[in-house]
């Protein structure tokens, strides 16, 4: 009787101690993302994009803008492997970004360091914003002016 007194006791302190919860599942984050205004062309050839995301733990970050000769629309850059058809590409996988589960608004270099070639100049460009986690992926993709 004595134990089962004191598992009770020990039982109602965890219950009622202040400041103490029961584990809550975690919240499922639904990736989303917005490329936000025009790409912003560098002296140095590189290029800004900024984007607003919402992105769970774990998830890698692609950005890529691509123009073809004429600097217009071309439907043939929606197309996948279409950097074939470009007369530029800059794209970059950025580590620094936060994928917690909060909406942030952030801007980001690409260029050709990775992968590419060309440099983007006024026009337009198809842009491609893609979050990528074990189990999910977004892909925001628009076109976009280049400044």
């Amino acid at each position: 009787m004595k134990r089962l007194t004191l598992a009770l006791a020990l039982a109602a302190s965890l219950v009622a101690a202040p400041g103490a919860s029961a584990a809550k599942p975690a919240k499922a984050i639904t990736p989303s993302a917005n490329v936000l205004g025009n790409v912003v062309v560098q002296p140095d050839g590189t290029a800004l994009v900024r984007a607003r995301y919402v992105c769970g733990a774990e998830q890698h970050l692609w950005i890529s803008a691509k123009q073809v000769a004429s600097r217009r629309i071309d439907r043939a850059l929606e197309q996948e492997g279409s950097s074939a058809a470009s007369a530029a590409w800059l794209q970059s996988h950025p580590t620094e970004f936060v994928c917690d589960g909060t909406k942030r608004t952030q801007t980001f270099q690409i260029d050709t360091a990775e992968q590419g070639f060309g440099q983007l100049a006024k026009g337009m460009a198809w842009v491609q914003f893609c979050l990528v986690g074990e189990t999910s992926f977004l892909s925001e993709s628009r076109w976009t002016h280049v400044k």
